[in-house]
Order: C-alpha cells, then sequence, then structure tokens
C-alpha cells in the first residue's frame, strides 16, 4: 500500500514562491526562483491560482524534498494534472505557487479520512496526519470512526515538531471548550489507528465536562497508542472522573490493542468520584501496556478508587503488562496501582513498579489476584523511582542515573514501536538494557530531546 503524508498546522501561508523548471509527469519536481524556506515540510499542499485560463485553482500534494526540489504531485484543479510551469496569467507571466498546510485543524483532517472521496490520497492507502508547532490545537473533540477503505491511519507529529518528554515542549493539543462528558479529545473508533507523539493537555478543562483523554470506543483492532504526554486534568468533570487512555469496546479474541511508552501525569478529581489512568476493563482479546510511566493520579470523596491500570474481567482476555511505572496514588478507598480484574482471565506480567502510595493488594506483585510476581518492584518511593522534577507546573518525568528504574526492564522486543522510549530514542538498535517507564536513560549527548523516528509496523 501507498503511505501518504499530509500536514496538520495552522500556517496557511508558509511561503509564496514562483517555479523557475519542473520535469516529470505528475509527480512533477519542481524548482523555485526562491526557497520556500525551511518550513515546508512534506504533506504541505502548494496552489496556483489559474483563475484567468481555467477558473480554478491548482492543487498539489508536497511529496518529497531533496535539495532545492520539490515533488508535487497533481490533486485538483484545471481540467486534469498539469505542470506547474505551465500555469500562467491572462499575460503569459508565470503564477507564483502559495505552500501551506493541507489541514488547519486536526477535525478537518479527520472529515477527510471520513470522506468517500478524498481530495489527497488514494482510497486504500496508508494516511500518515503529521500535526506542525504553528499554534496550539484547541480542537475540542475528534472522533475517527469511519476510514473508508483506508488500509490505515496515523495522527502524528512531524519529526522536528515533536516533544522532548516534558509538556509544551513542542506541537500541543490543548482544548478550552467541552468535549463532551465521557467523549474524550480523541476518540477513535476504526480498525488500524495510530496515535503517536501527540502532547494532549488538560490544564485548560478543569470546569469543564472533558473527563478523558483518548478514548479507544469501539471493537477494534490494532489500535496502537504510543509516546504521548497526557497530563493535567483537576477539577469535578461530571458524573465520571477523569481518565487518561480508556477503552470502552470488548472486542473479539483476535483483536489486539497497544500501550505503549506514554506518560500520564496529573489526574485530579475534586469532587466525590474515582478515577484511572489506563483503563481497558472490558477488553476481550490481546492487551500490550508497555513501558508507561503514571504518576499522580488522585481520587475524592467516600469509597472512590485511584487505578493506575486496569484490564482482564474477560476470561478470553490475554493481558501483557510489563515494564510500568505507577506512582503517588491518593484516594479513600482503594489505591491500586495495577488491577487485574479477574482471576479467569490470562495476564502475563513482568519488571512492573508500583510505590509506597499502592496498597499491597494492587501493587506490582499481585495485581489483586495474588500474582506472586518476582520480578515486580513494590513499595518504592519517589526517591528511588528518582524522577528528574515533581514541581507541579514544570514536572519533567524522565529518570535520572540514580533511578531503581535504570536497567531493571524486560527486553520487549519490536512489536508496534515498543522500542521507542518518549524521547525517541531506540533501545533495540542501541543495544540498551531496557529500563522501565516511558524513558530510557542514556548518557549520550545525542539522544537528549525529540528524535526522528519511522515506525515500521
Amino acid at each position: 500500500m501507498a503511505t501518504t503524508t499530509v500536514s496538520v498546522g495552522s500556517n496557511q501561508s508558509i511561503a509564496t514562491v514562483t517555479p523557475s523548471s519542473a520535469s516529470g509527469s505528475n509527480p512533477y519536481t519542481v524548482a523555485f526562483g526562491s526557497s520556500p524556506g525551511s518550513n515546508a515540510a512534506v504533506g504541505d499542499i502548494v496552489t496556483m491560482d489559474d483563475s484567468a485560463n481555467t477558473g480554478t485553482t491548482f492543487i498539489y500534494l508536497l511529496t518529497g524534498i531533496s535539495g532545492s526540489d520539490y515533488t508535487l504531485k497533481y490533486c485538483s484543479g484545471g481540467s486534469g494534472a498539469a505542470s506547474p510551469t505551465s500555469i500562467t496569467d491572462e499575460y503569459g507571466d508565470q503564477q507564483d505557487a502559495v505552500f501551506k498546510r493541507a489541514f488547519s485543524t486536526i477535525s478537518l483532517f479527520e472529515a477527510m479520512v471520513d470522506d468517500s472521496s478524498p481530495s489527497y490520497w488514494g482510497s486504500s492507502d496508508d494516511v500518515v496526519g503529521e500535526l506542525h508547532s504553528d499554534s496550539t490545537f484547541t480542537d475540542a473533540t475528534v472522533t475517527f470512526d469511519n476510514k473508508q477503505s483506508l488500509s490505515s491511519v496515523k495522527l502524528s507529529v512531524n519529526s522536528d515538531d515533536r516533544h522532548d518528554g516534558t509538556a509544551e515542549s513542542g506541537a500541543l493539543w490543548k482544548p478550552t471548550a467541552n468535549s463532551g462528558h465521557n467523549q474524550g479529545i480523541l476518540r477513535i473508533d476504526i480498525d488500524n489507528m495510530t496515535a503517536e507523539w501527540l502532547d494532549i493537555s488538560l490544564d485548560s478543562l478543569d470546569s469543564r465536562n472533558t473527563n478523558k483523554a483518548i478514548v479507544l470506543a469501539g471493537t477494534n483492532d490494532e489500535n496502537i497508542v504510543r509516546n504521548n504526554l497526557l497530563h493535567d486534568k483537576n477539577g469535578n468533570p461530571g458524573n465520571t472522573g477523569p481518565f487518561a487512555i480508556h477503552g470502552l469496546g470488548t472486542g473479539a479474541t483476535t483483536d489486539n490493542q497497544y500501550v505503549l511508552n506514554n506518560i500520564i501525569y496529573n489526574f485530579v478529581e475534586t469532587s466525590n468520584d474515582s478515577l484511572g489512568a489506563i483503563i481497558f476493563y472490558s477488553w476481550s482479546g490481546g492487551l500490550y501496556v508497555y513501558n508507561n510511566t503514571i504518576y499522580k493520579l488522585t481520587a475524592q470523596g467516600g469509597n472512590k478508587d485511584a487505578i493506575g491500570i486496569r484490564f482482564g474481567n474477560s476470561s478470553t482476555s490475554v493481558s501483557y503488562i510489563k515494564n510500568n511505572i505507577v506512582s503517588t496514588l491518593s484516594a479513600s478507598d482503594d489505591k491500586a496501582a495495577y488491577l487485574k480484574q479477574s482471576s479467569s482471565s490470562t495476564a502475563h506480567t513482568a519488571n512492573n513498579l508500583s510505590d509506597t502510595t499502592t496498597a499491597a493488594t494492587w501493587n506490582a506483585e499481585d495485581m489483586g489476584q495474588n500474582l506472586n510476581d518476582s520480578t515486580a518492584l513494590t513499595g518504592k518511593s519517589l526517591a528511588d523511582i528518582s524522577f528528574v522534577s515533581t514541581t507541579g507546573g514544570s514536572e519533567d518525568l524522565h529518570i535520572d542515573e540514580d533511578s531503581d528504574c535504570v536497567d531493571a526492564g524486560a527486553d520487549l522486543g519490536t512489536t508496534s514501536g515498543v522500542e521507542i522510549d518518549i524521547n525517541g530514542r531506540n533501545r533495540d538498535s542501541q543495544g540498551d538494557t531496557w529500563d522501565i517507564g516511558a524513558h530510557e536513560l542514556a548518557t549520550d549527548a545525542d539522544t537528549t530531546g525529540a528524535a526522528f523516528i519511522m515506525f515500521v509496523d
């Protein structure tokens, strides 16, 4: 299947430049009299006004950049594909080309995913929507519930605009309006969708009914949620408390869901509700929850629970829960770092960590079912975990060299990109001894900050 990348961002006027030469026949290799600049990226569209001749605007998709050559694929306009150098004004002079993002909002990207006649990609493509940090995304809720015949959909972030493992360090999704209670800011109800490198902040939603960051809503297969930052919900959203990642569907026994290398923190209920970080209570298929870091979950009210990872109610479910950190739980009732719901389900656990705030029944070793996992790290303090910073407003949940998590994880291979840590470090190709949590500590100067990663699934 072909892979088509499209850009998502508010910059609708990246550059206006004049084509100087073109070769090829759709796609065209085009050079310009002056550079479109470093903000131009694969996935942008290029528009050229042809109102003087055909009464339309030609639209091309930028599919490649090599030095000063730009590869443009005709999408629409005129009576068919035409070379950009053939588009002139009424005097026969070469028309300018305007570079802009393909979509100004995430919602508009989703609308074309839902379109049976998409403009920018083929009907069976693997489609990648890449966010750019032109400005903050404020889409209140975006629901992917139809992908037509597309092979897969990925909502990602351009490699130059990815977070570095700390909040608001890259492209930011920070809604200010209600998403609808129990809806989620990002709601996924299609197969074969990946959500990665997103920084979703709920910090402007304390008084709003939004209570969930990412919801996997259906009985879908091969959904991947990885390398995201989900953080800062404080308040009373309604009759259900906050959740970071919530799987609602049951799924078939052959369906799989993957939750990998995410950092989740500061989900705080303030008025009589329980809450959770990664919740797949009803899932009946395969569930892979690997190398996530969860910090500070606060429930409020009588008989209310704070739950880190909840899974395994169905007797057919097979859950793999490995290399996770759950820390700093507060609740009047159950403080469950890990909750395997039913003894009839199957769980494979290894090298998870829980801290001193966790009730012994639901720590990394027992998970509510007396698993007696000898590889678990339990009863750890914040000092033992040794995050870089837990200061409110400037949290940095990377671990440092003093952490008990260093070299304490299990090698989990390369399935679905699990080897890529929150900074973009490839644990597999670097030959690392795996750490617990989303961050793989490395002393190399060249591994700090966000890195370019191409996932191959």
